[in-house]
């Protein structure tokens, strides 16, 4: 049996949501083009969004976002390439950015396919950084 150490329940800690929003706030501040952001927990349960134009469902892309990171995970696992730090999946209209923040939650963005992903990623590791000390858990890093 896979050992997945994201799939691992961890008891979540109530965390006020303009905290949150301050944090999502921020990754958008770090990369303009952002089109939306959502803080989530781990099962796909949205904490926070940021999505100053409206057009997501962000219930529904979180699930799937877990699903996605669930996979991604596993895959790295049969690779021996260590933990996931971050998913980035691109295509022609736009991309995704995936950060999972300890054991227990999952920072995503939403790009147009012309922004840099390097200063996106740079952008949810600060943020996944600031929220791990927020709920006191372990960073995630590769092996």
């Amino acid at each position: 049996m896979i050992q997945n150490d994201l799939l691992t329940p961890t008891r979540r800690r109530r965390i006020p949501s303009l905290t949150l929003e301050h944090i999502l706030r921020d990754v958008a501040r770090r990369v303009p083009e952002l089109h939306w952001a959502t803080i989530a927990s781990l099962d796909g349960i949205v904490q926070a969004t940021y999505d100053p134009f409206c057009r997501q469902q962000p219930d529904r892309i979180q699930a799937l976002v877990s699903s996605i990171l669930s996979l991604g995970e596993r895959v790295f696992h049969k690779l021996q390439h260590g933990q996931l730090t971050h998913l980035t999946l691109a295509g022609d209209a736009g991309a995704l950015v995936v950060q999972p923040v300890g054991k227990a939650y999952i920072l995503t963005i939403s790009i147009p396919p012309s922004a840099e992903t390097s200063a996106a990623v740079d952008a949810l590791a600060q943020a996944a950084t600031v929220l791990e000390t927020t709920l006191g858990q372990t960073v995630v890093t590769v092996v």
